[in-house]
């Protein structure tokens, strides 16, 4: 299965390294299991590989934590075309749609990485705590007009 660009970035120093140790770019390629042309293209200086969606995604959470898809919006736009991507590749994001989806909204749908399980779930009893306390407010204020 194709790994896909998101671990160019770590090949890039490799082959960086490499080079410098006066490998060829064909025995670069070959021993990255990167095609040719990138391999000549780094080396010529002619581009670096970017960091790619999917490993920014991942940093993110793993910086901040499991984050419900509304918070997650904002910064990755397309966040279900990146978990996608990650469970075809074997990536570590996991994600999680809670029941009664649709009173959450947004809220509902969280991603999170492998050990995070138990913020996951202070996180979403804490959700739940707050949307309870809030449609108990509008019931009370509704009560008192």
């Amino acid at each position: 299965m194709r790994e896909g660009r998101e671990l160019y970035s770590e090949k890039y120093e490799k082959a960086m390294e490499m080079h410098k140790q006066g490998m060829s770019v064909n025995e670069i390629a070959e021993k990255l299991g990167i095609s040719y042309s990138a391999a000549y293209h780094w080396i010529k200086g002619l581009r670096k590989p970017e960091k790619g969606n999917l490993n920014d995604f991942e940093e993110f959470l793993k910086e901040n934590g499991p984050t419900n898809a509304e918070d997650l919006k904002r910064k990755f736009p397309k966040h279900n075309e990146i978990f996608l991507t990650a469970k075809k590749r074997g990536g570590q994001v996991f994600r999680y749609v809670m029941k009664k989806a649709r009173t959450f909204g947004d809220d509902a749908t969280w991603y999170f990485l492998k050990g995070q399980e138990d913020e996951l779930n202070e996180r979403i009893k804490k959700l739940i705590k707050e949307w309870k306390l809030r449609k108990m407010k509008e019931v009370m204020g509704e009560g008192q007009n």
